[in-house]
């Protein structure tokens, strides 16, 4: 096994003993290494000799580092966790420079994420905020989704209330609800006498997100405040067509909240044989335009008073990875989209031109939750790139409530072994949520795994479906 690590720059900055972040790094690693991360002679095997790549008035010492691998990769894609405990400061000037010409260029050599102890723009668990606000009940409804299914058991189950939308009677005499390869919820919630709605991501097309709209009774033009939650087509295909929709008619300051910059930077899936699929590209100065307040939400940030969103979601798991064939598009040099932004530090940067495609770590996808009295955290998470076990402990941690009531949404399990999909259903076991309801890229071998292990707490997804948590 070889690997060599490329050190060009330490940030000074102390919190917990953590006084380092790492800007550059170079990794290579044969695929074939099969590391044992919890030994720690096999973690200073693979890192070397740390003291050779930083100056020696600095004693460090190792305590973690873990390694990611993903399927059908030339190359280790991450070196997942590295934190130094550093006993002095290390001034800014102070650099280790080791083959400087070296650079990971993502699509020769898959890119990936080395996370950094301490705190910063990207690198920390945020704190819990001063209040998380609470709610009475909360009306979630999946406005579009990849299945409808008018068969699907509804009513009371436990404490929640399940309603399915069946067809109009006389066929045509309403609007028949369309299910695409998508996703989109409307989101209301009450507390005493206050009532908010939130719609959150909209579904890969404006057609079949207003057909869903006028066949579930939503009116866009009373929501509170919009969230998209990362910047794929299947999750804001219909967003500009609303957005025009609410010119004239949207509450006074409408804002829509975004988890990063890189929600609104050009997306591909790269197919295994090198076919390129466009996942589209949301521009944030066309929102602008329509009238909407963008917001960028890296922090777990409240939502008109009722939701939390996650801010930048912690790569904590062993197992859970974003998608290998995933990429964003690199911009011009100092713009929002450029690779060493969409690398920030504390993580692995790339030199790549304007145009390249670099390995897509969806930095800025953030989870929406609810808090709901006498039920816990309603966590709602569209596609789950983050992983759907490292979205949920960091709304733990961000709102300080350990209670999970139900974890809802997309876990992007679909394209995985059924190796990583035991992992989850195994830690989603340890999580004990009281209902499970998996949609979109969730995918059936997840849904029948569940089924399996927990048979009492899996909801089927279709679109229509209501779930009221709360009394």
């Amino acid at each position: 096994m070889t690997m060599r690590l490329k050190f060009t720059r330490y940030f000074p900055h102390r919190h917990r003993g953590v006084s380092a972040f790492v800007e550059y790094a170079r990794v290579t690693v044969k695929p074939d290494v099969n590391f044992p991360i919890s030994d720690r002679s096999g973690v200073e095997r693979l890192c070397g000799n740390t003291s050779a790549f930083l100056p020696p008035t600095s004693t460090v010492n190792l305590v973690a580092c873990v390694m990611q691998t993903q399927p059908s990769q030339q190359a280790i894609l991450g070196v997942q966790c590295f934190r130094f405990l550093v006993k002095e400061e290390i001034r800014t000037d102070q650099k280790v420079l080791m083959r400087r010409r070296e650079f990971l260029k993502l699509g020769v050599v898959a890119g990936g994420t080395v996370l950094l102890g301490g705190t910063g723009r990207f690198g920390a668990q945020a704190a819990a905020p001063k209040e998380v606000p609470r709610v009475d009940r909360l009306v979630l409804t999946n406005l579009v989704d990849n299945v409808y299914d008018i068969f699907a058991a509804g009513g009371k189950i436990g404490n929640i209330t399940i309603t399915r939308n069946t067809l109009p009677f006389p066929y045509g005499s309403d609007a028949m609800l369309l299910s695409e390869h998508g996703l989109a919820y409307h989101l209301q919630s009450f507390r005493g006498d206050e009532e908010k709605q939130i719609l959150l991501d909209f579904a890969l097309t404006s057609r079949t997100l207003t057909n869903n709209y006028q066949g579930l009774r939503v009116d866009p033009s009373k929501a509170d405040a919009l969230i998209i939650s990362h910047g794929h087509v299947d999750h804001y295909g219909g967003l500009l067509d609303v957005a025009r929709s609410l010119q004239g008619r949207a509450k006074p300051g409408l804002t829509l909240y975004a988890g990063g910059h890189d929600t609104f930077c050009h997306r591909w899936v790269v197919q295994p044989d090198g076919k390129k699929l466009d996942y589209g590209e949301l521009k944030q100065d066309q929102l602008e335009t329509r009238g909407l307040k963008v917001m960028l939400a890296e922090e777990p940030t409240v939502v008109a008073g009722h939701a939390i969103t996650s801010g930048h979601i912690p790569r904590i798991t062993d197992f859970e990875m974003s998608p290998p064939a995933a990429r964003l598009e690199a911009g011009a040099t100092g713009s929002a989209c450029e690779s060493t932004f969409h690398f920030p530090p504390g993580t692995v940067k790339i030199e790549a031109k304007p145009g390249d495609l670099v390995k897509d770590i969806f930095w800025g996808e953030h989870a929406t939750a609810y808090n709901v009295k006498d039920r816990g955290l309603v966590v709602i998470s569209s596609c789950g790139h983050a992983g759907i076990i490292n979205s949920v402990r960091q709304i733990q941690k961000s709102t300080g409530i350990e209670k999970v009531h139900a974890v809802v949404g997309g876990w992007h399990l679909a394209p995985y072994p059924d190796e990583i999909i035991a992992k989850t259903v195994e830690a989603l076991k340890q999580i004990n949520p009281d209902y499970l309801i998996p949609m979109h890229c969730t995918g059936f071998r997840t849904m029948m795994a569940i089924e399996r292990e927990m048979p009492q707490k899996l909801i089927m997804p279709s679109t229509g479906t209501r779930v009221v948590f709360g009394g």
